[in-house]
């Protein structure tokens, strides 16, 4: 009997130096022998002469056997976070924001809600992806879950490790990575972590320690390479998209965060940058950090890299779960993804609220709210309130003003020496404001 060249085989051995790659498939071209949950993922042994292209870990106990063997037997193992320093899972639950706005038929009372009772979680080792279609919300949830917003009408809980969260201790386990790239260009990607590194470590860290730590990240984020390289800006050629990209990730991983998050980190890449910066955060998943990223249209191998999705339409949760549940339960709603078609894609067009065409948002949004996926999220939330350990009261020591100072200073002075053009550009608007101002002055005495 010939086999079904779609269906994959699973291969349940450890092989030393091998990968196993996690992919998500059309699951009614799956079948597995086992009649279990695998039937939405295929397993893909790569070989071992190769770099692999994806490293995914479901939790940090875990390895992509032990996800292999779990699927297999139906288990579900427990995690555990026993290993880490600092473990910190973080979840928000019935989150909602409001802002005052105009008085519109939409929102007569003049109150626009931005996000909608929006729950959700991710522990260590877990990379959650916030999805959706422009305006959905999703950068207000992350900047609400990295405690950045001031203004409006928050409601809902935010948890740290199941207690309510408190800020000096979130921002002292917390980085937040902003969309937009704030480097200066006429450095080197070492001169700009050194900087970066003396801003943000206190007194007590030696250089010696200060040098160490930069090259480890350095390392870590695969910019060794080019660590002698000017970061470039518009007058001189410096480093790739990506590069930068993953210098300003590098930034906030000086301090070793328990707790990533990032707005947009693939944004204005092309798919090879995109993979590459996507792999880095995968590796630091790895490492045992919590991480909650926004991305706005992953390809399909981007898209297989996630551990958690969630996808938000007009500020309301259509979906927050395991990615390899994603599919499975959108075909039970009656929106199953077509073959060969990139299952993030075809999602965030499918909750496009900006078309006439796709109607179906609120049917879907009650469809999730009543899931066992939901269920079990809010049980998930609940348990951490009874069994994680609260962490204690931590507060990020930072450096002394003085060194503050200096380390300004010298990073202006030294930019202003890199740029004399600029003293040429404000010499020139002065001459001709003073002229301008010589030439009217006369006339109005």
């Amino acid at each position: 009997m010939a086999r079904d060249l779609h269906t994959p085989q699973f291969v349940a051995r450890p092989t030393a130096g091998v990968t196993i790659q996690l992919a998500q498939c059309d699951r009614d071209r799956l079948r597995s022998s086992t009649g279990s949950t695998a039937n939405s993922l295929c397993f893909f042994v790569l070989d071992p002469d190769r770099t692999p292209s994806i490293s995914v870990m479901a939790s940090p106990h875990s390895t992509p056997y032990a996800a292999l063997d779990s699927l297999e037997t139906g288990g579900k193992p427990e995690p555990s976070y026993q290993h880490l320093t600092n473990p910190c899972v973080l979840s928000w639950n019935n989150l909602s924001y409001v802002v005052a706005s105009r008085a519109t038929p939409d929102a007569p009372d003049g109150k626009k809600t931005i996000l909608d009772s929006v729950s959700g979680r991710c522990a260590p080792g877990e990379l959650t992806a916030i999805m959706g279609p422009s305006g959905s919300g999703k950068t207000t949830l992350v900047d609400l879950l990295a405690d950045r917003i001031s203004s409006g009408e928050v409601t809902g809980d935010i948890e740290l490790n199941g207690e309510a969260r408190v800020t000096k201790t979130f921002r002292a386990v917390t980085s937040y990575v902003a969309q937009e790239d704030s480097l200066l260009g006429s450095f080197t990607v070492l001169e700009t972590m050194r900087m970066a590194a003396k801003l943000s470590l206190p007194n007590s860290v030696t250089s010696k320690q200060i040098e160490a730590r930069v090259d480890d990240v350095v390392e870590a984020m695969g910019l060794a390479t080019c660590r002698h390289t000017l970061v470039g800006d518009i007058f001189r050629k410096g480093l790739s998209g990506g590069q930068k990209r993953r210098l300003s990730i590098a930034i906030e991983l000086l301090s070793n965060p328990s707790i990533l998050i990032l707005d947009e980190p693939t944004s204005g890449l092309d798919s090879s940058a995109t993979h590459n910066v996507m792999k880095f955060i995968v590796k630091l998943c790895a490492e045992g950090k919590t991480i909650v990223c926004t991305i706005h249209q992953p390809s399909s191998l981007v898209y297989d890299m996630f551990t958690n999705v969630i996808v938000l339409s007009a500020g309301q949760t259509v979906y927050c779960g395991p990615r390899r549940q994603m599919i499975p339960h959108f075909a039970a709603a009656g929106h199953g993804c077509p073959t060969y078609m990139n299952p993030a894609e075809y999602f965030i067009s499918l909750v496009n609220t900006d078309f006439d065409d796709h109607a179906d948002v609120p049917r879907l949004v009650q469809s999730y709210a009543q899931s066992e996926i939901r269920k079990e999220l809010s049980n998930r939330i609940e348990s951490d309130r009874k069994t994680l350990q609260h962490l204690p009261d931590i507060e990020q020591p930072s450096p002394s003003s003085l060194r503050q100072f200096s380390v300004l200073m010298y990073r202006n002075t030294l930019n202003n020496i890199r740029n004399p053009g600029i003293y040429w550009i404000r010499l020139f608007m002065y001459f001709c404001l003073s002229f301008m101002v010589g030439t009217i002055a006369p006339t109005a005495l």
